[in-house]
């Protein structure tokens, strides 16, 4: 599998991706690209296809047909006979270190403390010693708002304190690319603010995101790029302002009429 692309700035390319679940046709041919720095924010009704288009970026799902591109190189390129061939496993892992997610439920280990939380894979996974990955995790958590809460379990957070606990765990992987699969989705009202305050603070840092969300401010405010999904297809694209004050699709004028 070769390079395709020599732009340094190009993080994530999806090229004519379709994945199937059964005879049910999820993905029908989505093209996506994301550049270094890029806020992309992905909106679109339940069942249009978003979080499994975010799945397939880390290979939670695998693909059908088309391509992946991570940072220039393949994770998935589609062969002569029309099918997804994923790289080698070593690869694989290579170019998913560069990816870190976060998803609509917290998925903390209950058993362990916040810092705790954030010290085991970048100590398991990538073999840092515990010493060397507590200073970098300590300022994760100040980051985050939580440096308080170091020493506390899962189950003494609120829903709000445990996703920004969350967002701190995949930075401690020290990724490339933030993946959010509607970050907030699980979270009260008033509890939804703090996480979309440390997400603003990531995008203000230049951070490569694709944020899955029905957060329409946070899309208009963070974002580069907003992305409209409908049926398994991207219906419409562009920047926030043009995107929301002039959408061109009937679809997109549909969906922004019920959500704005």
């Amino acid at each position: 599998m070769q390079n395709m692309i020599n732009d340094e700035d190009m993080m994530l390319r999806m090229h004519q991706i379709h994945k199937r679940f059964g005879s049910l046709e999820v993905l029908k041919g989505i093209d996506m690209e994301v550049r270094r720095g890029e806020v992309l924010a992905v909106i679109g009704p339940s069942g249009s296809g978003k979080s499994t288009m975010l799945r397939c970026l880390n290979r939670l799902e695998t693909i059908d047909q088309g391509s992946i591109e991570i940072k220039g190189e393949f994770l998935a390129v589609q062969n002569e006979q029309g099918y997804s061939e994923y790289a080698s496993a070593a690869k694989c892992r290579e170019l998913l270190s560069c990816m870190g997610m976060v998803f609509q439920q917290f998925n903390l280990f209950p058993h362990m403390t916040v810092l705790q939380n954030l010290l085991e894979a970048p100590v398991q996974v990538k073999k840092r010693s515990r010493d060397e990955v507590l200073p970098e995790a300590e300022e994760l958590l100040r980051k985050v708002g939580l440096f308080d809460k170091r020493d506390a379990y899962p189950s003494r957070l609120s829903g709000g304190q445990q996703q920004r606990v969350a967002i701190a765990r995949a930075l401690a992987m020290q990724p490339d690319i933030m993946l959010f699969d509607e970050p907030t989705s699980a979270l009260d009202p008033e509890l939804t603010g703090e996480v979309l305050k440390t997400m603003r603070e990531l995008a203000a840092e230049h951070m490569t995101m694709v944020v899955v969300t029905h957060e329409m401010a946070f899309a208009r405010e963070a974002a580069q790029r907003v992305i409209f999904m409908a049926d398994g297809s991207i219906v419409e694209e562009g920047e926030p302002v043009e995107f929301f004050q002039h959408p061109k699709e009937e679809r997109t004028q549909a969906f922004l009429q019920n959500m704005l």
